[in-house]
């Protein structure tokens, strides 16, 4: 119904722009809207897919999916939809639309094939490819908006509004909070094993060729200790997938029997300073220019490959900096109290990610707590 409902209101749209004298500007700014409710329904169905590949039940996986299959359908109608209403003098955006559809298309193949399959392991594999597509769909086509015209007529609000079905922004519960940082902290602790275990593979290579008693010794010292704090590493990794797993069980409950009116528990994110207009409802923001004034962020920590961010959505905002080497600098929420900001790094600190901290910027610049504080106190 809402893949007829894009497509019915853009060749309307269309018609009338045509023939009755609507203005370059109006349609400008439809285009902008379109590719906007584009990219927030493919993170719909990011979240879904990433979901499915997260959980361990079979039934509850195969119904992420389906949803993430409706909303990327979605998707790709909407942007279909801004890329008829844009005009020529807008290449810009008609180049980065067209790519976002083009990652949105395979994310929908990707996942039209994870239906079909029964094999989970082949499953798994094609939900994590899909969920790296539609990122990337989300991306582009929030780029898109950048270069179609934002327009702010009074008088086209109504019209737009009734025309075009509103994308609600999900307000993350305590539950959707704990639900990502813990996959974070799975993702976090797999990591450091497995940079453990190749550390113990160079180690063992190294001792088979050192023939220095007392240095072959310190080597075996080094794998033993090693070897030590992967088993740990490993023991925690359990406990946080259990911990996940039952959280997902949760949602899951809850999302079956929650009302419609039932108000989102409060969690120390709900303190995230309202970002402007122009920075979109979208949960995460790659190499994104901070608002301007007094920004207090808790960073999260370092990852070397892009899958890490597949499981940061759901915290609001998510911000990430690409680092020289190619690695990813995660920071979560923006807050105007240090206050906030604090309480939001104890409770992230809290599930496990230890490496926590509180970062300040004013008017886009990095500075210290301590002048921050003053900031604050002006």
């Amino acid at each position: 119904m809402k893949k007829q409902l894009y497509l019915f209101t853009a060749c309307l749209i269309a018609f009338f722009t045509g023939f009755r004298g609507y203005s370059q500007n109006k349609s400008e700014c439809l285009s902008r809207q379109f590719v906007i409710d584009g990219a927030q329904l493919a993170n719909q169905s990011y979240t879904f897919s990433k979901l499915s590949y997260f959980v361990s039940s079979k039934s509850l996986s195969e119904k992420n999916i389906d949803s993430a299959i409706i909303y990327i359908e979605w998707s790709i109608t909407a942007i279909d939809s801004a890329i008829i209403l844009a005009t020529d003098s807008e290449l810009m955006a008609l180049d980065y639309a067209n790519i976002a559809k083009k990652f949105a298309t395979r994310s929908y193949k990707l996942l039209k094939a994870c239906q079909q399959t029964t094999d989970v392991a082949v499953k798994k594999d094609l939900a994590k490819q899909a969920t790296f597509y539609t990122a990337n769909a989300v991306t582009d086509a929030y780029h898109a908006s950048f270069y179609f015209k934002n327009c702010k007529v009074k008088e086209d609000k109504k019209d737009t509004a009734s025309v075009i079905p509103s994308i609600a922004a999900k307000q993350p519960t305590k539950l959707d909070v704990d639900q990502n940082l813990f996959a974070l902290l799975d993702e976090h602790l797999h990591q450091k094993t497995e940079e453990d275990k190749k550390e113990v593979l160079k180690l063992s290579a190294e001792l088979n060729k050192q023939k220095d008693p007392a240095k072959a010794e310190k080597i075996k010292e080094e794998i033993k200790k090693l070897e030590k704090d992967e088993a740990l590493l490993e023991l925690r990794d359990k406990d946080a997938k259990a911990k996940l797993d039952s959280i997902n069980v949760q949602i899951d409950k809850r999302d079956k029997n929650k009302a419609s009116d039932a108000k989102p528990e409060e969690t120390v994110f709900s303190k995230s300073m309202k970002r402007p207009a122009d920075q979109w409802d979208k949960d995460i923001l790659l190499d994104t220019e901070l608002p301007m004034g007094l920004v207090y962020q808790v960073q999260i920590g370092y990852y070397k490959t892009l899958n890490a961010s597949e499981i940061f959505r759901g915290l609001t905002p998510i911000m990430g900096k690409t680092m020289p080497n190619g690695g990813i600098s995660y920071s979560i929420g923006m807050f105007e109290k240090v206050a906030d900001a604090k309480q939001a790094r104890d409770y992230v600190k809290s599930i496990g990610l230890a490496d926590a901290f509180v970062i300040a910027s004013f008017d886009r610049k990095k500075i210290t707590i301590a002048e921050a504080a003053k900031l604050e106190k002006k």
